[in-house]
């Protein structure tokens, strides 16, 4: 990840697929909503990798930039309706959480996530913090990110989460035209991470 932007890390994972039920109407009705499911098993794997990559890009002094191309709401309520509904994150983060013994690899992403959480939310995390602030908790005052979100509702929290934040770029936009509008960045080195939804009624920018 050292050898360039386009050279450097991708990460990617398969679209989440909706339920067959689902309101497919239009692209925002059917938009997979991640707040049902912050934290969970999934999410705790995801994080982990993308704290190890982005920590690869801290041995040298040269700023970076991290795009998030599906970003989310940039942190989740584990008390909200919608993380309560199935409690995912009970069989991943809580589960992480609590254990005496973490593995040194995995030290700094937990730190990550206790630092979105106050010093009261000892026993149990009460926020999870998405992709955006897994970045920003490692990124130095040289570094930056770019973060797109199409879904209204993920854009305007995810907007408010960092807007007074000048190292972090939120745009409303494709994740996929985002990653022909805004690339490459000056930086020249970076990390790209993908974890795209599955939404009906939207194509790919060709």
């Amino acid at each position: 990840m050292e050898n360039g932007y386009a050279a450097g890390g991708i990460l990617w994972q398969p679209p989440r697929l909706l339920p067959t039920d689902h309101n497919r109407s239009s692209p925002v009705s059917s938009y997979y909503r991640h707040a049902f499911h912050a934290g969970n098993f999934a999410d705790v794997h995801k994080h982990i990798v993308l704290s190890i990559a982005v920590r690869s890009l801290l041995h040298t002094e040269s700023p970076f930039c991290c795009l998030d191309s599906h970003a989310g709401a940039g942190r989740y309520d584990l008390h909200s309706t919608e993380a309560l509904r199935n409690a995912e994150y009970q069989q991943g983060i809580l589960r992480l959480w609590q254990q005496a013994s973490i593995p040194a690899g995995v030290r700094p992403y937990l730190a990550a996530v206790r630092n979105a959480n106050s010093p009261a939310s000892a026993d149990t995390p009460r926020y999870y913090p998405g992709s955006p602030r897994i970045l920003r908790h490692f990124m130095r005052s040289q570094d930056r990110m770019i973060l797109t979100e199409l879904h209204p509702d993920d854009f305007r929290r995810l907007r408010q989460e960092f807007a007074t934040d000048r190292q972090a770029a939120v745009h409303h936009l494709d994740g996929y035209q985002g990653l022909k509008d805004l690339l490459p960045p000056k930086e020249g080195r970076g990390l790209i991470l993908m974890d795209p939804p599955s939404y009906a009624a939207t194509k790919r920018p060709g």
